[in-house]
């Protein structure tokens, strides 16, 4: 039993050799695989941290102006839009432009500080009848300007004038949206248009002007 005991003993031990035996021949190329596709990976982070940080530079970049010491000079030729929030916007019915069209007069007066101002204004007029939506004038081109602080641009809005002798259309105010902003401000306004359905009825705005 005792021989037995000891073959076995033996045997277990050789077992237990042949495999670390086999463990050490393997470490050599677990290491080397596992440094191969540990490799790929760490080296794939510096660029993943690259791309990421190329895509929010122009981000903090164009949020902070300290952010492109360099870049100073050309800070003005990026002004930042008019915003609704610093802008007192009113309307003035001015009647009779032309035969049969009268006009509004919008004004937006800059309360803050100089910004940028290119574009028409998104305007609807509220009724009796509801909201109607006022389409821009395309034979009117814009040009970008700054509005200094203090100072005023315009847009006109031309309208129908109800000469039918009928009740007609009243418009009681306008929803007016500056140009590339998102907020709106409603002002009042008078005016009277004909009930019709026709290009005639037609209400179109003009783009933003500086006032001179």
């Amino acid at each position: 039993m005792h021989r037995i005991s000891a073959r076995r003993a033996v045997t277990a031990t050789a077992v237990g050799l042949a495999a670390s035996a086999a463990l050490t021949a393997c470490g050599p190329s677990d290491s080397s695989d596992s440094n191969a596709k540990g490799g790929s990976p760490s080296s794939a982070a510096p660029s993943s941290d690259s791309s990421s940080g190329s895509s929010t530079n122009p981000s903090s970049g164009s949020g902070s102006s300290s952010g492109n010491g360099s870049h100073a000079s050309s800070t003005p030729s990026k002004m930042s839009t008019c915003r609704t929030a610093n802008l007192r916007i009113t309307a003035k019915n001015q009647g009779e432009a032309r035969e049969g069209l009268g006009d509004i007069l919008i004004t937006f007066t800059n309360t803050g500080g100089n910004c940028r101002m290119d574009g028409f204004p998104g305007v609807d007029m509220k009724t009796n009848y509801g909201t109607q939506s006022v389409d821009r004038n395309k034979q009117e081109v814009g040009t970008p300007f700054t509005l200094k602080a203090g100072k005023r641009a315009t847009a006109n809005i031309a309208y129908p004038i109800n000469n039918t002798g009928g009740s007609g259309v009243r418009g009681t105010a306008l929803v007016v949206t500056p140009p590339n902003e998102t907020h709106h401000v409603t002002v009042p306004v008078a005016v009277n248009l004909p009930v019709s359905d026709t290009d005639k009825g037609k209400l179109e705005v003009t783009p933003v002007f500086e006032e001179r």
